[in-house]
């Protein structure tokens, strides 16, 4: 298994969930329009929270696969980091996998609901009247992204199980420990104090 294919995944997936967060930030910006247009002028665009519920799904779609490599899920370790090391690798891939499973299974028939609007040509039934197939196919786009990069992470576990990379095999798929949590914390800190005005450069 080739690390490239990993790294080129992690990549997409922020890029991913910077498109997410755009989304976001722009649903946020049309719903506080529709709401001063609302209370000061008594008219409405009409479709803001049409739009906001497809941002919202479309946006957590492709913000899963973020937070999967940066280990964002959240996973009970209280009995984990009691098993002895075997043991954590092994729930490490039966954790993945079960995982895996799941989305396949969402993907598929999310993948059916967007098919069935396609062919159907269905749309909502709201003023915007919007076909549901655009935004059923943005979201599907972030789940089978998600199951990919699930099946990535539990191959590059066992191909460096396999080759006894035991330390590659903890930083794919093992449970952040608080070091890395505070590292991580402590790299962010110091990225916004250096983009502050007067930070160091």
């Amino acid at each position: 298994m080739n690390n490239r294919f990993i790294s080129k995944a992690q990549r997409l997936s922020q890029v991913a969930a910077w498109v997410g967060g755009l989304i976001l930030l722009l649903t946020s910006i049309l719903i506080a329009i529709e709401v001063v247009l609302r209370k000061v002028f008594t008219v409405s665009m009409g479709g803001a929270d049409e739009i906001s519920s497809y941002a919202m799904a479309i946006s957590c779609s492709f913000g899963f696969s973020y937070a999967l490599f940066q280990k964002a899920h959240i996973r009970i370790d209280v009995l984990y980091n009691k098993c002895p090391q075997v043991i954590k690798y092994v729930l490490d891939i039966l954790s993945l996998t079960l995982l895996g499973l799941y989305m396949i299974v969402l993907s598929y028939f999310g993948f059916i609901v967007f098919w069935t609007s396609f062919v159907k040509d269905s749309t909502a039934n709201t003023p915007l009247h919007t076909p549901l197939w655009i935004p059923q196919l943005i979201w599907v786009i972030g789940l089978s992204g998600f199951a990919i990069s699930i099946i990535l992470i539990l191959a590059g576990t066992i191909y460096s199980l396999v080759k006894k990379d035991f330390k590659t095999a903890g930083m794919l798929s093992g449970v952040a420990t608080l070091k890395d949590e505070i590292e991580k914390e402590t790299a962010v800190s110091d990225t916004l104090d250096m983009a502050a005005p007067g930070g160091e450069k």
